[in-house]
């Protein structure tokens, strides 16, 4: 005997990406976040670092994860509060300051490849100096306006914790960094489709998605790593990141 299959039972998988609620108040904050000025800025740092003790260290010194992890009546509070509003107010100026500086055309344009960059501690596309020196040539080009544009990889198991086991073996344990509270955003084909640049591979159906940093006119370009796979080709622009 044979029983007709029915499918109707079977689950229908879809991706979820949930955000907090943001005050009015704090979109500017919110775009601080997301931006890795902040993280060679000591006054914006200092600021993260105060919002919440206790959120800024649990969650690695990462501001995105920071804003995503505190409640919305906690982000009502700090809206509410004139004095710390007057340093994120300043915080905020500062930065689109920055940003509004425009690009040094005086200046060679540079393109810049490198496997690591050592920006900030809760991106953890780094393990050494070099990677360290890296994150500062990009740094350092963002603050002297240079059109420049950084390729490298982005590592969803860049790191590993060790721990024991029962009989005294030491064991790796991967931790995926978590795309969504990261200060990064896929770079689009077509803003209107959606439909996000893909890098070819030596691996016919392996794709590399690409992510983009977000600074200033210049942009670093971190391909996801998900795959063990080569680079076939890079980008071979850097698309102008919008204001």
């Amino acid at each position: 005997m044979k029983v007709k299959v029915c499918n109707t039972n079977a689950p229908a998988w879809r991706d979820v990406t949930v955000k907090s609620n943001m005050p009015a108040a704090l979109e500017g904050l919110y775009k601080v976040a997301h931006n890795l000025w902040w993280a060679w800025n000591t006054e914006a740092r200092n600021l993260f670092r105060e919002l919440d003790l206790d959120t800024w260290r649990s969650t690695g010194h990462n501001p995105v994860a920071e804003l995503n992890a505190l409640g919305f009546d906690k982000l009502q509070t700090i809206a509410n509060d004139p004095a710390l509003m007057a340093r994120i107010n300043k915080v905020v100026a500062d930065f689109e300051a920055y940003m509004a500086e425009p690009v040094n055309k005086d200046r060679a344009s540079v393109a810049y490849f490198c496997m690591e960059y050592g920006l900030t501690a809760c991106l953890k596309i780094y393990s050494g100096g070099l990677g360290i020196l890296a994150g500062d040539y990009v740094k350092e080009a963002s603050d002297s306006n240079v059109d420049f544009c950084a390729i490298g990889f982005l590592y969803r198991y860049g790191y590993f914790t060790q721990t024991l086991s029962a009989d005294g073996s030491q064991e790796a344990v991967y931790d995926a960094q978590n795309f969504n509270e990261l200060p990064i955003e896929p770079v689009m084909e077509d803003a209107r489709t959606g439909e996000p640049i893909v890098e070819e591979t030596f691996e016919p159906i392996s794709l590399s998605g690409i992510e983009k940093l977000k600074r200033r006119e210049d942009s670093l370009h971190e391909m996801d790593k998900a795959a063990e796979s080569v680079v076939k080709k890079a980008i071979a622009q850097s698309p102008v990141i919008p204001k």
